[in-house]
């Protein structure tokens, strides 16, 4: 883990070689677009302590490069996000992301496939809407890299494995940065409805840091079952045995002759370990129509916090959009996050909750406007603070080439 960076990196200049040099001979178009925002944010840095107002604003280019082979398929996305303030100057900063996957198909039934990947935000972003749970604003960097192959058993089964490994560091002294190895297993059985997918997953989970050690052991079972062409219904459930090392300080007198009195304190590092099963649970309900579509669900699962340790976190979602016309469009969601944690070192009991509400409307064929609003709300039952934010965005995308594909398949 200690070497992910080179390896990511590594990986990321080999895979783009090596599928970019057969190019004339494959499927391959790039895409990009321009997306300039305006915006408001009542609470800047989402804070109970002298929130601050100001205005902000955004450019952000984002590039596409998509490759397809009649045995190898490549999707790769180089953004960034360059942030104005007009008043708290210090909080100016540039968001990247680099992202690389592909596979490749070894056989009619195998095939094998990675992921490399960097990202530099801030907690407010992408962390706040994961995990639910707020601090300090601060800068983050994230590494991952994930290796996997899928086989075809028969017509019906599909056995697939995957190993990943993540590094996340903080700009923040008093935040933890940690390493993540995780690997998994997955049964899909298709059953001969063909409207029906059971699935089965076993998986394992190491996170190491300064603070903590985890290693978690669970098994989940899920069903997927295709309502109609356009709807589909998941269920999951399943349990995790997890270890937990702490690593506590505290202080310590001794006798000590050299010194006058003869006592001196020091700082002991003491281990501690708790055990625990905990539950896991998914569900969502997805419609995807030309004019409307919508996904409901909830999950529950453990997660990772800033300061070293394990957090519970419940989450329930829902979000709606309808095109009114073939250029207005109109989309709402609405998150509701519960965090706990009896934590060692920080104990966690929140409540947050995100509310976006966004109108689009096309210009022209590849240029779009859009009003954005959204509200969050958090309260730390902890120690008592609830605050609130407000953000109101204007939006002029450009777009150029073909839309961005996240989706690639060989087969």
């Amino acid at each position: 883990m200690w070497c992910l960076k080179k390896v990511l990196f590594f990986t990321v200049f080999l895979v783009t070689l090596v599928l970019t040099f057969p190019a004339f001979a494959s499927e391959t178009y790039f895409s990009s677009y321009l997306k300039l925002k305006g915006g408001y944010d009542s609470n800047i840095a989402f804070t109970y302590y002298n929130p601050e107002e100001d205005f902000i604003a955004v450019v952000s280019p984002f590039f596409y490069l998509n490759y397809k082979t009649s045995r190898t398929a490549c999707y790769s996305k180089v953004g960034l996000d360059f942030y104005e303030y007009a008043k708290h100057t210090k909080l100016n900063t540039v968001n990247q992301y680099y992202e690389v996957k592909g596979d490749y198909l070894l056989k009619e039934n195998l095939k094998v496939y990675g992921k490399a990947s960097f990202i530099k935000d801030t907690t407010l972003q992408s962390e706040l809407q994961e995990t639910g749970i707020v601090h300090v604003r601060e800068g983050r960097k994230r590494y991952n890299l994930t290796l996997g192959s899928e086989y075809f058993i028969d017509e019906l089964n599909q056995l697939s494995l995957e190993i990943s490994g993540a590094r996340t560091e903080y700009a923040w002294k008093y935040y933890v940065d940690y390493n993540t190895i995780n690997v998994s297993t997955k049964l899909q059985h298709q059953m001969k409805t063909q409207r029906d997918f059971l699935i089965f997953n076993l998986y394992y989970t190491n996170t190491n840091s300064e603070a903590s050690k985890v290693n978690q052991s669970g098994f989940i079972i899920g069903w997927k079952h295709l309502l109609s062409e356009t709807t589909n219904f998941v269920i999951s459930g399943g349990a995790c045995y997890s270890i937990m090392n702490y690593y506590v300080y505290y202080q310590s007198i001794i006798f000590n002759s050299s010194v006058w009195p003869p006592f001196q304190v020091i700082i002991v590092k003491k281990r501690q370990t708790d055990k625990e099963w905990n539950y896991l649970f998914n569900f969502s309900i997805q419609k995807q129509e030309e004019k409307l579509s919508y996904s409901l669900g909830g999950n529950h699962n453990l997660i990772y916090s800033s300061f070293g340790e394990t957090v519970k976190r419940t989450l329930f979602f829902g979000k709606i959009s309808y095109k009114w016309t073939p250029r207005l469009s109109s989309l709402f969601s609405l998150n509701y996050y519960i965090t706990y944690s009896e934590g060692r070192i920080y104990k966690e009991d929140n409540r947050y909750v995100t509310f976006r509400s966004r109108v689009r409307y096309a210009l022209r064929k590849n240029c779009f406007f859009e009003f954005l609003y959204s509200y969050s709300y958090f309260d730390n039952r902890v120690r008592n603070h609830i605050f609130d934010r407000n953000q109101v965005w204007l939006i002029l995308t450009f777009q150029f080439g073909k839309p961005p594909a996240t989706e690639y398949k060989t087969f």
